[in-house]
């Protein structure tokens, strides 16, 4: 098999693999089903990758990958752009990335649970992820999602589109959390009970406001009160 065949066959199982993901999930998806569904034998794709979870971090790989091409986008090419301007559309692209590749959205997720347990104590994590060498690479070059963030908000905190208090770290990892959050609440959200006032519109509306005055403050600033006396 030549070199051009073993790269087709290579992106025959991840494009396949990442149907399957999208469809039942990692835990419920098997590697005959991807063998099956990428028209090969089960012993080739563990020729390629040496488990499951293999491939799923090859998979999370990718979707950072997407995911960094997507907020580097964010910045434009040839424009001056401020820093709040570069936010704007990292937010509103990550909002699409998540719409359009769910299945590489959840992955980067799943990975950010397993580091948070690697850190913790890593002989609690599942052996064949630690043998991934794409979990190996992840561990690596993470950050570098981050590092696009905390590059936006120090560009506007520069340029006078952002607040000057800011600490750019941090305030990204806020941002980033909330985005987090945002997606995974949207499915509550849009079942509108009856007795919350809210529906997708107005919290969309209701989230993009307090994010950004995060980032540009507000006219009207509310000053916090130091605490007197014992917490306890």
């Amino acid at each position: 098999m030549g070199v051009y065949e073993r790269q087709q066959k290579e992106k025959k199982i991840l494009e396949s693999a990442i149907v399957l993901f999208g469809e039942k999930g990692l835990h419920a998806t098997k590697v005959e089903d991807v063998a099956k569904k990428a028209k090969i034998s089960k012993g080739l794709v563990y020729f390629y990758y040496k488990s499951k979870e293999d491939l799923y971090m090859a998979i999370t790989k990718k979707g950072i990958e997407e995911l960094k091409e997507v907020f580097n986008k964010s910045f434009g090419k040839g424009k001056d752009k401020t820093g709040i301007e570069v936010m704007t559309d990292l937010v509103n692209g990550y909002f699409l990335f998540v719409q359009e590749k769910k299945v590489f959205h959840d992955a980067i997720l799943y990975f950010l649970s397993v580091l948070e347990l690697y850190q913790q104590d890593s002989e609690k994590v599942n052996p064949l992820l630690l043998e991934s060498q794409y979990f190996n690479k992840l561990l690596q070059n993470h950050n570098d999602i981050a590092k696009i963030g905390i590059k936006a908000i120090s560009q506007g905190i520069k340029d006078g589109s952002m607040r000057p208090d800011l600490q750019a770290d941090s305030t990204f990892y806020t941002i980033w959390s909330m985005l987090i959050g945002y997606c995974r609440l949207s499915g509550s959200v849009n079942l509108e009970p009856n007795d919350i006032k809210i529906n997708a519109e107005s919290w969309k509306n209701g989230f993009n406001k307090i994010l950004f005055e995060i980032l540009k403050g507000t006219n009207n600033p509310v000053k916090s009160q130091p605490v007197q006396g014992n917490l306890f």
